[in-house]
């Protein structure tokens, strides 16, 4: 991985799209814990080896007054992590994805990106950090999630 991360497109699980829209959450999170578990987790072992994946829906909305900058992190003994575009209300501004290496002060902003598109970063393992941005207009929705 270039840079610590990789970006690229991988398919959504059908009613994704649908459940993100009407705000089904429980639905969105088991179309895609199924996803999390099965493809994903397939894709994500050619990567590292690892035996537990986790996930959750991360939803940041720019009109709410405490939205604010996430703090850098490297998200322990995690041996890789993702991010998986759920965006389908417009783009929204701000909300990146901040990735760099530890100890440095210059980053890669990445995002926010169409529905479906897959962020895979390295962690703090390989000496890697990284933070969401504050979304200061919009919404914006992955789902994340952590590999060990």
């Amino acid at each position: 991985m270039k840079d610590g991360f990789l970006v690229t497109p991988f398919p959504l699980p059908s009613g994704a799209k649908e459940f993100a829209k009407d705000q089904k959450w429980d639905e969105l999170d088991g179309v895609m814990k199924n996803a999390v578990h099965g493809e994903l987790k397939t894709y994500l072992q050619q990567f590292k080896k690892f035996s537990h994946i986790e996930h959750m829906l991360a939803l940041r909305d720019g009109d709410n007054p405490d939205e604010e900058d996430g703090i850098w992190h490297d998200d322990g003994s995690r041996v890789l992590a993702f991010s998986w575009s759920l965006i389908f209300f417009g783009k929204p501004s701000g909300g990146t994805l901040g990735i760099r290496p530890r100890g440095t002060t210059e980053a890669i902003e990445l995002g926010p990106f169409d529905p479906g598109t897959l962020i895979i970063f390295q962690t703090g393992i390989d000496g890697f950090e990284h933070r969401t941005s504050r979304v200061t207009h919009g919404k914006r929705l992955v789902c994340a999630g952590w590999c060990s």
